[in-house]
């Protein structure tokens, strides 16, 4: 059993999330338990709540490392090439994260899926993660906007990153076939249905 004074704060919370992140990964968020992190550091679970205030709290530090992953992804330069449409870009946004989606399953499960005490969803922190993935695709839209409406761009950000989001779950939860039919619901499906559903969505725009 390793002793406290064996790693600094910052290396033991480190030990802990690089765990907590194995676990998950094998296991799935279900799995996860501070005995079960413990064990894997080999020290007491004890000394997790020593830096983590409790499990949610521990949780919501594993989904804010998602939330930086998938930033990193969604503002990737072939997502945003000045030598491409919007259009161009936002299909490829998509696929960006679709892909990201199955790669990183059950950590991106657990970011919509784990049910965060309300008061911690409201972290200040944690509320700029999620306000910063949307940046990249409210970029995309601003030739569709006047910088008079900042914040209609923002909620139209929201609205078709939710409607591609949800494609995703379908695909990812196996039900993908119920929306695109039942001949059609393989792993190009989701692919196929955001391209159809970013096109509606700007001529939507468009013709405001």
């Amino acid at each position: 059993m390793a002793r406290r004074s064996d790693h600094t704060r910052e290396e033991l919370e480190k030990l802990i999330l690089d765990a907590a992140w194995a676990i998950i990964g094998t296991d799935g968020y279900n799995g996860l338990t501070a005995r079960g992190i413990a064990k894997h550091i080999g020290y007491t679970p004890g000394t997790i709540y020593n830096l983590f205030a409790s499990m949610d709290d521990l949780s919501l530090h594993i989904n804010a490392r998602t939330l930086d992953l998938l930033y990193d992804v969604l503002a990737d330069p072939a997502c945003n090439d000045p030598k491409k449409s919007p259009a161009q870009n936002m299909k490829r946004m998509a696929r960006h994260y679709i892909r990201f989606a199955q790669e990183y399953r059950p950590y991106w499960l657990m970011l919509f899926s784990y049910s965060l005490p309300e008061g911690r969803r409201d972290d200040p922190w944690y509320q700029q993660k999620i306000d910063r993935l949307f940046s990249p695709l409210e970029t995309l839209l601003c030739p569709y906007f006047s910088p008079r409406q900042d914040g209609q761009r923002q909620k139209t950000a929201r609205l078709l990153w939710a409607s591609v989001h949800g494609l995703c779950f379908l695909q990812e939860t196996g039900k993908i076939a119920l929306a695109y039919g039942k001949k059609n619901g393989g792993k190009a499906a989701a692919d196929s249905m955001a391209d159809m559903l970013i096109d509606t969505f700007l001529n939507g725009i468009k013709s405001r």
